[in-house]
């Protein structure tokens, strides 16, 4: 979709992708029935390889895939691997309203808001009212409130055991789905905090598909939390020649940047990401960690302002202009968390973002305090304890230690 309306040519296409071939073609569905007309194309020399169209019903749109799939790969001379072959093979009638959901409900998850997780969750309930046996639409069921949880958008302890829920009717009706094996994984690394599970299940999803770009990305998240950094890097890399142009890979990288203190890179990165898709307060966060890391407190302010103003918290968002003009970065930081903290005695605030306020302010014994009250409610974000940027000053206290050793983090 990217290139819809360029005027590049297919050799400066293909260079981008860093590709030698580039399939195009055309999809037309009228009523139930649906064509496919497909062409392959040498890149650099612009000439037509292979030509051919196809046609069936809606239901056998996966059918259709796969053939397409398989013509090219004949074309090509590439081989097949007998794990590709069984997934090709499974190919099976959908439901195309099912279908359509899955793949809008989708859409909306890559999002990363609040609204749009709202949105993509009744897309994925539309899908299975069309099929309930649709496992692609627990799989996406599962992203949904694993993202919720991870984000804080509900506490962990709702979020969580609802997306298990789902992962395990998924894995009923089909184990052999990558997807499915990644929702998995997640559950088990962002909230069982079961490291050697979670690579399982992480490294079987690979077997499935290893073309799945989602896959390679979450591996590599949690490869750099366990501190495995060159292999978490090789991940990302594939994710990133996988799906090129997808801003959740994006700014994913832009955080590992951050994460291995690469600032400079990590900020280019992440500004980078904001042109693709300019409201990610995930892109936003990144940055306030990058900036305050090179001690740029302007720069790491207005970050911070615009993270919280896309999450609708204006009243934290205020207090952060408030307290800099009363105190500097540390009094705007200090004034944030106070406002947040007093807002969880009513309400469910993620208490690993009072203690980041509170470590930029800096003062480690509110920090340390909010961090034992997020490791207490299993908040996701402690995965990267070893790895964060908000917990350097505290890295040699013995508090932060023994909480390190408490979540078993591998030697």
């Amino acid at each position: 979709m990217r290139y819809r309306e360029s005027t590049k040519s297919l050799p400066e296409i293909a260079e981008e992708l860093n590709v030698e071939g580039v399939v195009e073609g055309s999809v037309l569905r009228v009523g139930q029935r649906v064509r496919i007309t497909a062409q392959l194309i040498h890149a650099a020399t612009d000439t037509h390889l292979w030509a051919e169209s196809y046609e069936r019903d809606m239901r056998e749109v996966l059918v259709l895939q796969t053939e397409v799939a398989q013509a090219i790969a004949r074309e090509i001379k590439v081989a097949v691997t007998p794990e590709e072959a069984r997934r090709l093979a499974r190919a099976r009638p959908v439901n195309p309203e099912a279908y359509e959901a899955d793949l809008k409900g989708r859409f909306h998850w890559y999002k990363l808001s609040a609204e749009h997780f709202e949105t993509a969750l009744e897309y994925f309930q539309l899908a299975l009212e069309k099929d309930p046996d649709c496992a692609l639409a627990y799989a996406g069921i599962a992203d949904v409130w694993l993202s919720r949880g991870d984000s804080g958008v509900v506490p962990p302890g709702e979020a969580f055991p609802k997306a298990k829920a789902a992962v395990l009717k998924a894995l009923g009706l089909d184990d052999r789905l990558a997807e499915v094996h990644v929702n998995l994984a997640n559950c088990r690394f962002i909230y069982e905090w079961h490291w050697s599970g979670a690579e399982a299940e992480f490294q079987r999803a690979l077997e499935l598909n290893p073309n799945y770009a989602d896959t390679h990305l979450f591996y590599s998240d949690f490869l750099i939390s366990m501190r495995r950094s060159r292999e978490a890097m090789a991940e990302i890399d594939r994710a990133l020649e996988l799906d090129p142009f997808n801003f959740f890979l994006q700014c994913f990288f832009g955080w590992h940047l951050v994460y291995l203190g690469r600032y400079d890179e990590a900020i280019a990165q992440l500004r980078k990401t904001l042109r693709m898709e300019p409201n990610s307060p995930a892109a936003h966060l990144g940055l306030w960690g990058a900036f305050h890391q090179k001690r740029m407190d302007e720069e790491a302010l207005a970050e911070a302002e615009k993270f919280f103003a896309l999450l609708g918290d204006n009243e934290v968002a205020e207090a952060l202009t408030r307290g800099y003009a009363e105190g500097g970065y540390a009094g705007a930081m200090r004034l944030a968390a106070e406002k947040l903290a007093a807002r969880s005695n009513r309400t469910y605030v993620p208490a690993v973002r009072i203690a980041r306020l509170y470590a930029h302010a800096g003062e480690k014994d509110q920090t340390l305090k909010w961090l034992e009250k997020a490791y207490q409610e299993r908040e996701s974000p402690l995965v990267h304890l070893n790895v964060g940027w908000d917990w350097d000053d505290l890295r040699s206290d013995p508090r932060f230690q023994d909480l390190l050793r408490r979540m078993n983090f591998p030697e």
